[in-house]
């Protein structure tokens, strides 16, 4: 099975900095299984986008097919992502294509590379909308090099496609990540990440830290030092723009554990419920320090939750639960106060 690097990164994005707990690489409808929702809704969308992009910019996207439900059992997603919780079940839907041309993307000419991207963007959107019976999601396409002749007409032309589906009450968020937004956004994050994940299965990641491995031997073979790694990871990320604060707080103690900067003073503070509420805005420690004699399902738990993340963090050969209880809208700002400071005094 052919492994896309693009859609290795995409899957660590999602599972780690978007906290998808269900992703899935080159998803596909299962056509003879799965009913197709808001069927005469799908078909007038994908005929109307395609009427207004022909009329107005004479784009092709669908090529005179006027089979509008097959187009839609054709549809691959490169990289599907769901985070699931709370009442309503899907908090967060990502259909994410990526394309990883070294000399810029690139499918033919500068018009069909971007009727291909608005063709994709509007078939995973009616494909969310058609198998998932949902109005609203992220639909993203993602390329780490686009040169300007069709980065820029193809932004404007996402910005009219977003108004046009919400004219018609769909509320799904169409965007482009090139350039310095993927790298920004995405392979930066996810880099920056690569430290506090062990899932073998993540090629991408996996290779970042075989990298990291012998990163510093450059420099006594007199070689130019390229570092990937990222020592630090800024405090101030445009938040669920680009890292989701759960994320983010476990990233950033693992560096700071790793590059020992956490004073016993400080290690102390956050062990107290006082500093917690004035310093991050919680309800509980920061740490808690590991108990061998209770089961760590009881240590992690308060009131029957489990407010602890449940693998232990060693800091000076000592065991400590990190919280895991953090809301963005809540917390962000005193995280990164705190993240500044301690980095600032390192």
């Amino acid at each position: 099975m052919k492994i896309e690097i693009g859609e290795s990164l995409m899957l660590s994005w999602l599972r780690h900095a978007k906290n998808c707990q269900l992703v899935q690489l080159n998803w596909k409808p299962s056509v003879k299984a799965w009913d197709i929702h808001n069927e005469a809704i799908v078909e007038r969308m994908m005929k109307d986008s395609d009427q207004y992009f022909k009329g107005k910019y004479n784009l092709d996207l669908f090529k005179q097919n006027s089979s509008y439900s097959q187009l839609l059992q054709q549809a691959e997603i490169d990289a599907l992502g769901m985070e699931v919780g709370g009442a309503n079940g899907v908090q967060s839907i990502y259909g994410i294509d990526v394309a990883f041309h070294e000399n810029g993307l690139n499918y033919g000419s500068k018009e069909e590379t971007i009727s291909r991207v608005l063709k994709k963007m509007i078939r995973t959107a009616m494909a969310m909308h058609g198998y998932f019976n949902l109005n609203a999601g992220n639909i993203i396409f993602a390329a780490p090099k686009i040169y300007a002749a069709i980065r820029e007409p193809l932004q404007l032309y996402i910005t009219e496609l977003q108004e046009l589906f919400h004219q018609k009450g769909l509320k799904f968020r169409f965007e482009l990540l090139c350039n310095e937004d993927f790298k920004d956004k995405i392979f930066n994050v996810v880099t920056a990440l690569s430290n506090s994940v062990s899932d073998t299965s993540e090629l991408f990641m996996r290779s970042i830290q075989m990298y990291n491995l012998f990163v510093d031997d450059k420099q006594t073979m007199g070689l130019p030092k390229t570092t990937i790694r990222a020592k630090k990871l800024p405090a101030d990320f445009n938040g669920s723009e680009v890292i989701k604060i759960g994320a983010l707080v476990r990233s950033s103690f693992e560096r700071l554990i790793s590059n020992d900067v956490l004073t016993e003073q400080e290690i102390e503070r956050l062990q107290r419920l006082d500093y917690a509420k004035r310093t991050f805005n919680i309800t509980y420690p920061v740490l808690k320090k590991v108990d061998s004699t209770i089961s760590m399902t009881e240590q992690r738990n308060v009131n029957g939750r489990p407010r602890f993340y449940a693998d232990p963090y060693k800091i000076n050969g000592t065991d400590y639960l990190l919280c895991n209880h953090w809301v963005e809208e809540l917390s962000r700002s005193y995280f990164d106060a705190w993240l500044r400071r301690i980095d600032e005094t390192n």
